[in-house]
């Protein structure tokens, strides 16, 4: 378990692992990819960058606060630009 609980028994951790693993299976048998253990599916993060996960981002798409973000640094880059050129 993590240090700092927030009050969360070990079933709730146990669903959540299930669940990631749930949906990377889920993701790995729409490539025709298959594993021998399940667990080789947890690896205690919900968004990593392996390629199982990188399929969800390429059909969805980003998530909110993500398009959010680039929006904001795309324009400061436009603002700094702007102040270059005057």
């Amino acid at each position: 378990m993590k240090p700092h609980t927030k009050n969360r028994s070990r079933a709730y951790y146990r669903h959540q692992r299930e669940r990631v693993i749930q949906r990377k299976l889920k993701i790995a048998k729409q490539i025709g990819w298959h594993a021998r253990y399940t667990g080789y599916f947890a690896k205690g993060k919900i968004h990593c960058s392996c390629w199982m996960c990188s399929q969800k981002t390429k059909i969805d798409g980003f998530p909110h606060s993500q398009i959010t973000q680039l929006e904001r640094l795309n324009n400061q880059l436009s603002e700094h630009y702007k102040e270059y050129q005057d």
